[in-house]
């Protein structure tokens, strides 16, 4: 299993690198520590640890604005602190910022805390007007994050993608 963890991690790096995803913003999370360290290991990749979600935000705006692809990756648990910067600087200033965000509360959530905006997070972003992918085999690693890059980046809009405990099982 150890093994096809990383493989994923590895997968989902190598398919942002190829959709010139080399800047990320990030609030340091269990499921999403795999793949941190793989970007953070690539010299090209700038990586940049945030202490709340919504200055992973800001962060991501400003590399955005300064001419860069880049992603977000937090869990669901923090997007509620994101709301006011998405809706009042991400929105309506149609900034492209990729959030990858490991769905909590799902299936063998262990911590009934992560529960609730685990729950919430897809009607949250269908209330905002957010587009959203759900990526939950690896086998859909490529697809999902190309096809999740192309509109982010293609229609200058915010988009995520939310990573589904379901990854680390196969």
């Amino acid at each position: 299993m150890r093994v096809a963890m990383l493989d994923w991690w590895v997968s989902a790096a190598a398919a942002l690198d190829r959709q010139a995803i080399h800047q990320f913003a990030y609030v340091p999370d269990n499921r999403l520590d795999p793949l941190i360290r793989v970007l953070e290991a690539e010299p090209r990749m700038k990586v940049v640890l945030a202490t709340r979600e919504e200055e992973a935000i800001g962060i991501g705006a400003g590399m955005a604005l300064g001419g860069g692809r880049p992603a977000v990756l937090m869990q669901s648990s923090g997007l509620g602190n994101t709301l006011n910067a998405i809706g009042s600087l991400l929105i309506p200033y149609r900034i492209p910022l990729l959030l990858l965000i490991s769905l909590r509360g799902d299936r063998g959530e262990w911590n009934i805390a992560q529960a609730a905006l685990g729950r919430g997070s897809h009607r949250i972003m269908e209330a905002i007007g957010i587009l959203h992918f759900d990526l939950g085999s690896a086998g859909d690693v490529e697809r999902v994050l190309s096809s999740a890059a192309d509109r982010c980046f293609g229609e200058s809009a915010t988009v995520a993608v939310f990573l589904r405990s379901s990854l680390g099982e196969q």
